[in-house]
């Protein structure tokens, strides 16, 4: 009769089939279809548990590492869109990041009971490790963070969550390097009671309506005393101290770790809606750069149509309110709509370019504030054009001028552009090419209302 599958196998297929399928919850209906994609992939890739090991098992297991990628797209597209200097956005790409090395532990672990030449239980723990360290526990912690922003202890939290965020991956990196596999480092062991001292600061710290205070404090504080186990175990095992070992490790530290961990997901509040569109912020200066230093300047025409006092009309309108682009392309808000007046220079737009991500995710929003530094409103010509802040993606100008020329309407857009992120600088081609699309997406839009305008009779 074949050998059923061992403790640690079962309590990494727990972590991988329930724990980080679970824990999408938290992404809410903004997510698309990565719920739905997680939990199939996950189980389908948590049947190797069956399998034994060798080429077939590795196979099937890798299954999970689809959902596994499917959650680092969705992550990439939302810490774009978060702001960098936040702890609970670097907790939530963590949490992003941390599956993917836990799908491939788990689907080397089959292959052949090892992972990066880490013989078991190692190699299969990495699986349970990198669930929780790197998926759960960040991101319930940056779940509460945001519902709790501005209340009391948030300098805690903060500085809690940020040693989530930072000491785990250098205590990876320690593991990684061991010169004996089995034997933590002394290094590696002061790392793992910075861990629990941080998760410590941020449960001192989680104060803020009574009841959720006391619920959340009361969940957390067995999750505190198992990190802090852990911490021991570490210290334990570097010393030679006769101590638990990993099976009674499994009960405490483990099981109990994870269901705390699902517990505080499962209480933690949902934001049911997708990215929100960037506010007309008046804060951040002008940074629109030189022609002379941009990357990229274009000088782009497009025939609208024939001339019309109607057409002219419809494509004013749509200029000067900056509806220029369709909506599934670029996502805006107004100073002027919001105040429920007529564009001028000197007025805020929000802007979210939204670009492509795997198929059944939704966008990626790039968030963007401009300027208004262009307007002209004539008889026969009509121009819009904005200025980048430094709260944008680039640093450059737009405009677009709509003429008549004779018994035609045509539309001369000229922009400037620098890249000022690095995800742009990194993606540039790809970035070059949906401003491209941007352009002529806009164009057509325009194009369409000009000519259903000219001909009634057709729409």
């Amino acid at each position: 009769m074949a050998e059923g599958p061992d403790v640690f196998s079962v309590a990494a297929w727990v972590c991988l089939c329930l724990g980080w399928p679970y824990s999408v919850r938290l992404a809410g209906r903004g997510a698309g279809r990565l719920p739905w994609i997680v939990w199939v992939t996950a189980w389908i890739g948590g049947l190797a548990l069956q399998l034994g090991s060798g080429p077939a098992a590795a196979a099937v297991a890798a299954v999970a590492g689809i959902g596994a990628l499917y959650g680092l797209a969705f992550g990439v597209g939302r810490f774009l869109q978060r702001d960098p200097r936040e702890a609970s956005t670097w907790a939530e790409a963590v949490w992003a990041a941390g599956p993917v090395v836990a799908a491939v532990a788990w689907s080397w672990s089959r292959y052949d009971h090892t992972f990066a030449g880490f013989p078991e239980p190692l190699a299969t723990l990495t699986v349970a490790h990198f669930t929780v360290t790197f998926g759960l526990l960040p991101a319930a912690m940056a779940a509460w963070n945001r519902e709790w922003q501005g209340a009391a202890g948030a300098r805690l939290r903060e500085i809690g969550t940020w040693g989530i965020v930072a000491l785990p991956p250098l205590t990876g990196l320690l593991f990684a390097l061991r010169s004996e596999a089995l034997v933590p480092s002394l290094a590696e062991v002061g790392l793992t009671a910075g861990m629990a001292a941080s998760l410590s600061l941020w449960w001192a710290g989680a104060q803020a309506r009574a009841r959720e205070q006391a619920r959340v404090q009361l969940v957390a504080l067995p999750l505190v005393s198992g990190v802090w186990l852990g911490a021991g175990y570490a210290a334990a095992q570097h010393f030679s101290w006769p101590w638990l070992g990993y099976t009674g490790m499994l009960g405490w530290h483990g099981a109990g770790n994870l269901i705390c961990c699902m517990a505080l997901i499962g209480m933690a509040p949902v934001a049911d809606r997708e990215a929100p569109i960037p506010a007309p912020d008046p804060g951040p200066p002008l940074a629109p750069g030189e022609e002379a230093t941009a990357l990229f300047v274009d000088n782009r025409h497009r025939p609208l149509g024939p001339w019309s006092p109607a057409a002219f009309a419809a494509a004013r309108e749509a200029l000067l309110g900056y509806r220029f682009y369709p909506p599934d392309v670029m996502r805006r808000r107004t100073q002027f709509e919001e105040e429920g007046r007529p564009a001028r220079v000197g007025d805020r737009i929000g802007l979210g370019l939204l670009l492509p991500s795997l198929p059944g995710l939704p966008p990626i929003q790039l968030p963007a504030v401009s300027e208004v530094y262009a307007l002209e409103d004539g008889p026969e010509r009509v121009a819009f054009g904005y200025a980048t802040t430094t709260a944008h993606y680039g640093e450059g100008r737009w405009r677009a001028d709509v003429v008549r020329e004779g018994d035609r309407l045509e539309l001369y857009v000229y922009s400037h552009i620098r890249p000022s992120r690095w995800y742009v600088w990194l993606g540039l081609p790809v970035y070059r090419y949906f401003q491209s699309r941007a352009f002529h997406r806009g164009a057509d839009a325009l194009q369409a209302k000009v000519w259903a305008v000219n001909n009634p009779s057709s729409t």
